[in-house]
């Protein structure tokens, strides 16, 4: 994958499910869709007048075309690649947030981080090249096609991801259980990284080593530990809510 060019794969210009298509066609990304005989819903009705709105080439399959695609929800749409950007071509506003994943393996967990992510008004989310998810059919479903409404940046590695971005003046703030200071309880800088880790690797000793805060969300019960995609959903809702403070 060249960088600050779309994916050429051809599983990744697929998306499947019916909010994650219709918010693929209103990107403006869709070539094509796919719709199974005899599905209804207030969903497919949307999806076909968004479709006729948009000028968008649509045609009805029977289930044996969707049969390799169980979580379908009666809904195949073919699209142009995700646009995959270079962090070299972010010039970071006084308040934006951007968000980095380090080891996140589960396409759901990634995708949910996506979802939460443009939800919060997050400017771009950062991924590494290697060792973790990618952008595939099963992120951008769970993504509930947010995916298509924000900046996606790839990194060759996390470490010098996170070098490149400290020289751009961003902060890096890692999510992680033995941090010393409290979500909640501290001011943090802007603009920021939020580095969200995966379940069973965390972000990575050298990453917590090179970040410039490391934060613990407060745990009560007894099961101290939180989905990835939980835990940055509540991180970025206090990042927000302290960025309002400082910028309203």
């Amino acid at each position: 994958m060249e960088r600050g060019k779309p994916s050429t794969s051809e599983e990744n210009n697929i998306v499947y499910g019916r909010n994650p298509v219709i918010e693929a066609v209103k990107s403006g990304k869709v070539l094509k869709v796919i719709i199974k005989f005899g599905v209804k819903g207030k969903e497919i009705r949307e999806l076909e007048n968004l479709l006729k709105e948009k000028k968008v080439p649509f045609t009805f399959k029977d289930k044996n075309f969707f049969k390799d695609y169980p979580k379908s929800q009666g809904v195949i749409a073919y699209v142009s690649p995700v646009r995959i950007r270079d962090i070299r071509e972010i010039k970071a506003g006084k308040s934006d947030i951007y968000v980095l994943v380090s080891n996140i393996e589960d396409p759901e967990n990634f995708g949910a981080i996506i979802r939460s992510s443009e939800c919060f008004g997050v400017k771009g989310i950062i991924f590494p090249k290697r060792r973790g998810v990618t952008i595939t059919p099963s992120v951008i479903k769970a993504s509930a096609g947010s995916i298509f409404h924000i900046p996606i940046y790839e990194i060759g590695s996390v470490l010098s991801g996170i070098e490149t971005l400290k020289e751009k003046g961003l902060w890096i703030v890692t999510l992680d259980m033995k941090g010393k200071q409290i979500l909640g309880k501290v001011d943090i800088p802007f603009p920021v990284v939020l580095v969200v880790g995966g379940e069973g690797k965390g972000a990575g000793k050298k990453v917590i080593e090179k970040s410039d805060m490391v934060l613990k969300i407060p745990m009560y019960g007894k099961v101290n530990s939180l989905n990835a995609s939980v835990s940055a959903g509540i991180a970025l809702f206090e990042l927000t809510k302290i960025r309002e403070r400082y910028f309203k």
